[in-house]
Order: C-alpha cells, then structure tokens, then sequence
C-alpha cells in the first residue's frame, strides 16, 4: 500500500491514540499534507465470524472497526477543519501494520504512551520497536496541543544528524515556528575536549538549513556536558519540539542518545530514522 507524501497515525479509540491523531490532523494541515488514519485488526486472523451479530443493529467485529474509523475522522475534521483525511483498515499487528505503512509514508505519529485498549502499545515494547524500525521519521507526541517554540534540532557533524536538519526545517516551516541547531560539547572535569568543532558542525548544519529554506529563521547554540542526553534534555524543556537523527552504533538498533530523549524528553520528540526514498514494499498488508 502506498502512502507516499501522507502523515499517517495509528488508532485505537483510546485517549492517547485520540491526542496523536489530533496532532497528525493540526501537522497535516499546516503542511498541506494528507491524512491516513490507520486501524490495525487481529480478529480477521483468529475468527471468521466478521459480520453483526442476528437482530443486533451495529454489532460484529467489522461494524465496530470501521466505526472507530469513521469517528476518528470526525476528530481529525473538528481538529483540522477541511484536512484531506483517508482511513484504512487492515488487518495484521499493529506494530507490524504501521512498521509497513511507514515505510513509504511522509512522517508517523504516536503518542508517548503509544497505543493503548486492547492491544494496548507501552512506549518501550511496541511503540519502541515503531521508532527503531520504522521507515520514516517518527513522531511522539506529548502534548495534546499543537507546540509552540523553536523548532530544536541536535547535531553532532554525521549524516544522520544532518537529515534531522532537513526533516527539523519542514517541520519548522508547517508549524511557522523558528529553528534552533543545538550541539552539546563534550568536557572532561570541566575542560572542553572538542575545541573549534562544535562551531564547525553548526556552521555546516545551518549553511544546510539556509540552502533549503532561505527565509528561515535559523538561530545556533552549544551547551557543555559531560552526557549528551542531558544536555538535550535540558534545553528540551524551552522548545516546542527536539528532532534528533538515529545514529545506533556497534549493532545497536536503537542509539542510546536517541533512547533517553524519546523516554524523557519535555517535548514532543521526533526520531528520524529513515528519509522516506520512495519505493513502495510489494509486501505490504493489504485493506481488510
């Protein structure tokens, strides 16, 4: 299936999918983006008694699945007034489902606790697992309103932090907030190690800002610290939003930076593990 240029969300009915949702609906719009709101069912998978239940009227596991979706769309309208919204229902795990999906989609969003009812998604098991494998940048969402703030961005000089850059200028530019290049600088009982290198890497990092997006108001910090984490964390807490570049090491699929900011950010976080290239997945799942 292919999603290609659309945010998609997860949903389940449940109040944290409904915050994501109404974040994806406000992102959508904002970037003249398209909507795909997708709900992942096992019950084709474990029954074949689908269909309403005799004399119950709206009963049946299909009836109530393709509710949940029509509600849905009701939220993503009064969210968003006038967001092109599409909704599929298909059939699979839902982290299996959405893990497919992203793979040629624009963005996924979650929420910080992720999925939650019945086949509920913690942050760290199924939700987790999205961010690590997913094919597109993710987003997690804490905040039920749209943020306000600059736009944070970290950069450490790989390419990884670089195509945050591109993913942390678009997003800035939907949401008409600036953006702010933070690199942490690593000291040793107080003395700097890295020398003139973080003022390299901004000044590479925001020379690729200002190619893309020219009118962009593009500002550039550097905190000192013994843990890049904690610097993160800390200036997380006066920003909008932190964008951050999956970089695992040593055949790590999660990297550790990325893993303490995705569980204690005070922000909504978005971890850009792939750039979306385009090739749709034959495999795919298909609409149930």
């Amino acid at each position: 299936m292919d999603f290609s240029d659309t945010i998609i969300v997860g949903y389940d009915g449940s109040d944290q999918s409904a915050m994501a949702l109404r974040w994806a609906a406000r992102l959508a719009k904002s970037g003249r983006k398209p909507l795909a709101i997708i709900h992942a069912w096992i019950f084709p998978l474990v029954t074949k008694d689908l269909g309403p239940v005799k004399g119950v009227s709206g009963s049946g596991h299909r009836n109530v699945a393709e509710q949940l979706l029509k509600e849905a769309a009701g939220i993503a309208e009064e969210t968003a007034p006038g967001v092109e919204v599409r909704t599929e229902l298909i059939t699979g795990n839902p982290r299996a489902v959405l893990e497919t999906a992203s793979r040629t989609a624009l963005l996924m969003v979650v929420g910080n606790r992720g999925l939650g009812g019945f086949l509920g998604m913690l942050l760290g098991s199924v939700s987790l697992g999205l961010i690590t494998h997913a094919g597109c940048p993710v987003i997690v969402v804490r905040e039920a309103e749209a943020p306000h703030g600059p736009v944070l961005v970290g950069v450490d000089g790989s390419e990884a932090s670089l195509e945050a850059v591109d993913a942390g200028v678009r997003l800035a530019r939907a949401l008409g907030e600036g953006l702010t290049l933070l690199h942490v600088r690593g000291t040793v009982d107080g003395h700097v190690v890295e020398g003139d290198r973080a003022e390299r890497i901004l000044d590479e990092a925001t020379a690729r800002a200002h190619a893309s997006a020219p009118d962009l108001a593009v500002s550039s910090q550097v905190e000192e610290g013994s843990s890049v984490p904690d610097g993160l964390l800390q200036a997380s807490a006066e920003s909008g939003m932190l964008v951050l570049g999956y970089q695992g090491r040593h055949g790590r699929l999660f990297g550790s930076t990325a893993h303490a900011v995705v569980h204690h950010a005070q922000c909504t976080t978005v971890i850009c593990r792939h750039e979306f290239r385009g090739e749709p997945d034959p495999s795919s799942p298909q609409p149930a």
